[in-house]
């Protein structure tokens, strides 16, 4: 079921990568809200920094990014960069959702993978690699992904999940970080 969902993930975000381009750089408080506008509705929803991503479960808005070369008492390999996103969530569901750093994942234009966040850094603000949201609570953190140091364009991603193993609709931030 894994490797579905990644390569549907892999093949909507390839397909929709080339209309995310965009120049100049992003408003970080945009505050539009970009979700479904009724039941019949499904698919693919693109935002930008600062705008409230609004699934079934959960609000999230990425409220920052950039890029660096050190975080967390990690050192980017030769010749990438380390993309640090901040990301906020908020429970809007009916109960607690357990939540997992591998909920997000990251692509560009030139690779063909879905890149998970980095785990086990040492810093408090990093995503833990689970943890339960409770109903109305919000939670902000970082999630931080390895990129190559030429690639200045990102898709951070979300596909709802459910309990059914069937998914909804896929939500993409456009990424135009600033190096740091």
């Amino acid at each position: 079921m894994m490797k579905k969902l990644t390569a549907a993930l892999l093949t909507l975000a390839l397909l929709f990568t080339a209309g995310c381009s965009g120049s100049g750089k992003p408003n970080k408080e945009t505050g539009n809200i970009i979700a479904r506008h009724s039941a019949e509705e499904e698919g693919v929803y693109y935002g930008e920094l600062g705008d409230t991503m609004r699934n079934e479960f959960f609000d999230f808005i990425v409220e920052d990014v950039e890029l660096t070369d050190t975080f967390g008492g990690y050192t980017a390999k030769e010749g990438m960069r380390l993309l640090c996103v901040t990301v906020k969530e908020t429970n809007t569901f009916d109960d607690a959702l357990p939540m997992f750093d591998t909920d997000f994942v990251l692509t560009w234009e030139t690779t063909e993978s879905l890149i998970y966040p980095l785990v086990n850094l040492n810093d408090k603000d990093v995503m833990p690699e689970e943890f339960e949201l409770a109903k109305g609570k919000s939670v902000t953190y970082k999630l931080v992904f390895e990129v190559p140091s030429e690639e200045s364009e990102f898709l951070f991603i979300y596909l709802e999940e459910f309990d059914t193993e069937e998914t909804g609709d896929f939500f993409v931030v456009t990424l135009r970080p600033e190096v740091q």
